[in-house]
């Protein structure tokens, strides 16, 4: 089968739960045998991802410049090629104002549009180079942000249209009004050109459901999973615990709160060698975030207790993981999955989190960790205590930690059961 997965990248410049599950999936259908490309729209994509020569479609500086100067549709192909190169979107994904909402609502608006939008231009070239060098059976969307897309590549290509659904919510909810309502509206018209729409949890199905009227015979649950190469197994438990954070590292995910509950533990002579360590990047907005949390490490003189771990890459969040013993992000947002968690399981890290989105879930299904009520931080100091004071409830947690991976959250299982949607699809467009 041939598959063609369309995802937006985020220029390497920040954890993105969305980026590795794209990827995690396009590697599992890979060694299922199957024929797979990914097409980067936006930003590049990460790093570790950049496996291919192909372009950049959708180059987020050119479609900037034509939303906000439509005078500019008629750019050289020169000057438009330039402003693709893979510096200047690097550079690009460092600024806020290009990974968030408020300011991109018309934009927003104009792609969901599709060929109606804005961006007409941009999707003729998609579905030439897709016709031309691709042919797929199915084109994955990674999210329904990108649904526009849909009705046009499934007249003119004549193959199925699939769009997973994972975090939307996060991007719309943090629109103006109407173009908030206007996103669901228009994703609601563009799921009637998609054959099957995949939601990542059940938490996550529901809040689709919610928010969009579609056929309840085209959203399918296939959970997420991650490489398994990327589980090890640590040999001997911490000798002082470090406790892990690793997401964008912001207010919305609980950066400050995490630090805030560290201080607490800290005053208690039990948790004195304690530590505390950040990744995941942040935009130019959250920068005051991290300036807060050292201008209080200094203060509560923790320095150095605290440590912030740059490195991105495969290579550098796997050193970021083996350091950690337990893995805390206290998201103030209802998170569509959280898959993160499974890469700190692979690593047998257990996990504190809120009771909240799908982390339920994925708590549930592998008992790797404890929930915490949600807003409570007196209860999150007490779960973490919890934890890090019982070394045979460690242990308990750290023990389910791969066992989950394998029967709950599966690699091979991701990838066998995304292949039945795909086949069920061609079916019916046969």
């Amino acid at each position: 089968m041939k598959i063609a997965f369309i995802i937006p990248g985020s220029g390497g410049q920040f954890y993105c739960s969305n980026c590795l599950k794209d990827k995690a999936l396009v590697k599992a259908l890979k060694q299922a045998g199957h024929d797979v490309v990914v097409i980067p729209m936006y930003l590049p994509l990460g790093e570790d991802q950049a496996e291919t020569e192909l372009p950049i479609f959708y180059g987020a500086i050119n479609i900037y410049l034509k939303q906000v100067f439509p005078f500019l549709k008629k750019m050289p192909a020169f000057l438009q090629k330039a402003l693709n190169s893979d510096r200047l979107l690097r550079f690009a994904g460092k600024l806020s104002g290009s990974t968030k909402a408020q300011g991109n609502e018309a934009m927003t608006i104009s792609m969901l549009k599709g060929a109606a939008g804005k961006q007409a231009e941009d999707l003729d070239e998609l579905i030439r180079w897709l016709r031309d060098f691709e042919k797929p059976d199915v084109v994955h969307l990674s999210n329904a942000l990108l649904s526009g897309l849909a009705e046009k590549i499934k007249t003119e290509l004549k193959c199925a249209v699939v769009c997973t659904l994972q975090d939307e919510d996060e991007w719309i909810d943090a629109m103006r009004e109407p173009y908030a309502s206007q996103t669901w509206q228009l994703i609601e018209s563009n799921a009637e050109h998609i054959d099957a729409l995949i939601a990542v949890s059940a938490y996550y199905a529901g809040l689709i459901r919610s928010k969009i009227k579609t056929d309840p015979a085209k959203i399918h649950l296939v959970s997420n999973s991650v490489d398994p190469d990327t589980i090890r197994k640590k040999k001997v438990l911490p000798g002082e615990h470090c406790i892990g954070y690793m997401s964008k590292i912001n207010s919305i995910f609980g950066a400050d709160v995490l630090f805030d509950a560290f201080v607490e533990l800290k005053k208690e002579a039990r948790f004195s060698g304690l530590k505390l360590s950040y990744t995941g990047g942040y935009t130019d907005d959250h920068k005051k975030v991290v300036k807060e949390i050292r201008r209080k490490a200094r203060k509560h003189r923790l320095e150095q207790d605290l440590s912030f771990h740059d490195d991105l890459s495969e290579a550098g969040k796997k050193q970021f993981l083996d350091n950690i013993s337990l893995f805390c992000v206290p998201s103030q947002r209802k998170e569509s999955f959280g898959i993160q968690l499974l890469e700190a399981f692979a690593a047998e890290v257990p996990c504190v989190m809120p009771n909240i989105g799908a982390y339920p879930e994925i708590i549930e299904k592998s008992r790797a960790g404890l929930l915490y009520e949600a807003g409570n931080p007196d209860d999150l100091v007490n779960k973490l205590r919890q934890v890090l004071s019982n070394e045979s409830l460690y242990r308990q947690l750290r023990e389910q930690c791969h066992k989950s991976l394998n029967e709950s959250f599966h690699f091979g299982s991701h990838s066998k059961n995304m292949l039945a949607v795909y086949r069920q699809c061609l079916k019916r467009i046969e």
